[in-house]
């Protein structure tokens, strides 16, 4: 299966996911959506200071849009905003220091844009890593994991008591075709049979393999985008995921340079990468998929024929509580009657039971 799966990746993403395939998909679009306002708006985009985050906060900024950039190092973070303001002439645009692999300064992020009463009405979570080595978050959970999944799930789980007061507003989880390699791992969902005997916790012991730990987490995040979308489903806040295409970053040269170097004469610019999250944040959210896995600004199939990597109801749910629980006590959950997993048969409280279904403003 995994020889079918990985065929059938290279097969569909040679003809989709480079700069040809962009080419075709840009031939049909009408553009002029393009050259809409977001004045007004406030947005979020975090893994900001390069690469996707930094064109995705460029672009928004340029537009009007009070933009928050979100970023691991205050320097490295601040240097980014000087260049999107001097780029766009948009001087509302602010650093946000926050590791999001880390609950505490996530909560963090959350308990000040909550306190400051802010609007936020497009939260991008892009801040991504693609590492080879096993390593600890401050958490002591994978850290593929938790920049990727956990990070994604605190903040937009924090963050949605101001996204409905905003309505309508947006959320996106930029994923990845790797994504299409990989099942929905539930069993060890912090990758933890990757993780040395040693760890925090206690691993499996198995080799660690940095690609197979981010395929992992890049599904987990259409995953978690299908779930926030069917709970938030009447709140106003649409939640959809996307994939950039093989763009190139710097991030991708250093962490796939075998990948990069075979098949880069077919990468996109990364630009053209960001191009559908930018798209995404100038529609009415209300005309958008909610739930859907966005490409060249079409929603695309998430699994691929002979891949095997369809999944169920309960393994989402199983995804869900895992995150819940992890979260729990350590990220202040912004909103009294947040969405809940309906809980088992003849468990209390939850959707299922009478509980609140969608965040509240």
């Amino acid at each position: 299966m995994g020889f079918l799966r990985n065929m059938s990746f290279i097969l569909y993403g040679s003809k989709h996911f480079g700069k040809q395939g962009y080419a075709r998909a840009k031939a049909g679009w009408d553009d002029s959506v393009m050259s809409r306002r977001l004045d007004g708006k406030v947005a979020m985009v975090t893994g900001a200071n390069q690469g996707l985050g930094f064109v995705t906060a460029q672009e928004l900024a340029a537009r009007g849009a009070t933009t928050y950039m979100v970023c691991r190092h205050p320097g490295r973070g601040q240097e980014a905003v000087e260049r999107v303001r001097a780029a766009t002439g948009n001087k509302d645009v602010h650093l946000q220091v926050c590791d999001v692999s880390s609950l505490a300064a996530v909560n963090g992020l959350v308990r000040e844009w909550e306190a400051a009463g802010r609007p936020l009405h497009v939260l991008v979570n892009n801040a991504g890593i693609l590492v080879h080595e096993y390593a600890a978050s401050a958490d002591g959970h994978e850290s593929t994991f938790a920049t990727h999944t956990l990070g994604s799930f605190a903040l937009t789980w924090g963050l949605g008591r101001l996204l409905a007061a905003s309505r309508p507003a947006l959320v996106v989880f930029v994923s990845s075709g790797g994504m299409y390699t990989s099942q929905l791992e539930v069993k060890h969902v912090a990758n933890q049979d990757m993780a040395p005997k040693s760890a925090p916790g206690g691993g499996g012991g198995g080799k660690f393999d940095g690609t197979v730990a981010y395929s992992r987490d890049k599904r987990r995040q259409v995953a978690l985008a299908e779930r926030f979308a069917e709970l938030w489903a009447d709140s106003g806040v649409t939640v959809v995921s996307m994939h950039p295409g093989w763009a190139v970053t710097e991030g991708v040269k250093k962490s796939i340079p075998g990948f990069y170097n075979f098949y880069k004469d077919s990468f996109r610019q990364v630009e053209q990468g960001a191009d559908t999250i930018v798209w995404l944040a100038l529609q009415d959210p209300a005309a958008l998929q909610s739930g859907a896995f966005y490409l060249d600004r079409a929603v695309q199939p998430k699994h691929l024929r002979l891949a095997g990597t369809a999944y169920d109801r309960a393994a989402v749910d199983e995804l869900w509580r895992a995150l819940e629980g992890m979260v729990a006590g350590k990220v202040v959950q912004a909103a009294a009657g947040m969405a809940a997993v309906p809980k088992e048969k003849g468990e209390a409280g939850g959707a299922a039971a009478g509980g609140a279904g969608t965040p509240t403003a």
